[in-house]
């Protein structure tokens, strides 16, 4: 067993030499100050202030289609005398070929929830832990795209319950490009499964969790010169089975839909949703089965966003946002400054490569 684990390393390290390898490294760090004041809510008001960072390094070949990575992710709340920060590692592999749109990732993989939307990963779950552990993936050409992701939240343990989600998104599109003048149609539709299964104790009275989500849409985007407005509508559609006691499904549907304006550095979004409440076992399982926004379990959520860009260059993106939601059973006011560097091998020095800043949509919520 010995000799075959030298002969598999040496066969590796023959590939690395025989390859063009580059050494990779990325720092990402997130200062955020977030004060949220809620009225007759489950949930009291808070303000959060903390730091984040992401320092990776890793290694590249055959001209960076191939790329492994490894670093940590350091959560640290400001002031907190050093109690309430997370660590968690980051070692992923990503194999990219920009040529037929293939990008695929296998590993603990960074900054991959806030690309998710609201009703699938909260505010809060993105500011805490914004990592994926399992598989995303996406193919985009010029008239269609799809995308999939399997999220392994919580491994199977004694005492401690399997939870993952799986994810899939697939759509058609008039074009590839958003060029100033252009009229941008995309229809499509996200699907979701979310699965809580039984700890290793299999304790009496737990039972497996199935909850499944679709949202089928359609946007609108059309381009100015230094503007643009999207509009996006569609169905939330959701159904829910506790397959201990009485065993039966629970479906909720709902119209979720949005409007978003940019304007130079001013961005302005609002959504709106209506229909049947949405996560009904919430109660008894929480966060550990729904990730999404928890307003979303009101029949009516209004959600209402003022972005403001304060300065963005290739390497720093500092946004405000003043936020306001409501929905039949409470409001919340959210105000946010938030501060993110970037830097990597491409941006060092004299900007040997040109590279677009690869911050965070601010809208609905990028922490």
């Amino acid at each position: 067993m010995r000799f075959k684990l030298i002969a598999i390393l040496m066969c590796f390290m023959s590939a690395l030499t025989l390859s063009s390898q580059e050494l990779e490294w990325s720092v990402d760090m997130n200062a955020v100050f977030k004060n949220a004041e809620v009225e007759h809510s489950e949930t009291p008001g808070k303000t959060n202030i903390f730091t984040r960072i992401t320092p990776m390094v890793g290694v590249s070949m055959d001209s960076t289609r191939h790329r492994i990575m490894g670093g940590v992710t350091w959560y640290q709340p400001m002031n907190d005398h050093m109690h309430g920060y997370k660590v968690v590692p980051v070692l992923y592999y990503q194999f990219k070929d920009c040529e037929k749109g293939l990008d695929f990732k296998f590993g603990m993989i960074p900054n991959e929830r806030p690309c998710l939307p609201i009703y699938l990963c909260s505010d809060s779950v993105n500011r805490m832990n914004p990592n994926v552990y399992g598989i995303s993936t996406s193919l985009s050409k010029p008239h269609f795209f799809i995308s999939a992701m399997l999220d392994w939240r919580q491994i199977m343990t004694k005492y401690r319950r399997e939870a993952f989600m799986v994810l899939g998104d697939i759509g058609w599109r008039n074009s590839n490009t958003a060029n100033n003048g252009d009229n941008y149609l995309i229809v499509a539709s996200t699907l979701a499964y979310n699965h809580l299964a039984r700890s290793g104790a299999r304790p009496e009275g737990e039972g497996v969790v199935d909850n499944f989500i679709a949202y089928p849409r359609v946007m609108y985007t059309h381009y100015w010169h230094n503007a643009s407005i999207s509009v996006e509508a569609g169905m939330l559609l959701s159904c829910d089975r506790d397959r201990i006691g009485e065993n039966k499904w629970l479906s909720q549907a709902g119209f979720f839909g949005s409007v978003v304006g940019n304007w130079k550095w001013l961005t302005v979004y609002q959504g709106i949703y209506a229909g049947k409440r949405q996560m009904p076992l919430f109660d008894k399982y929480g966060s550990l089965l729904y990730q999404g926004q928890s307003f979303f379990r009101d029949k009516i959520y209004s959600r209402t966003v003022v972005s403001a860009t304060i300065f963005n260059t290739d390497y720093i993106n500092i946004n405000a946002q003043l936020s306001f939601h409501a929905t039949d059973k409470t409001t919340a006011f959210w105000q946010q400054l938030a501060v993110r560097f970037y830097l990597d091998r491409s941006l060092w020095g004299k900007y040997k490569k040109k590279k677009t800043l690869k911050y965070y949509s601010p809208l609905p919520g990028q922490f």
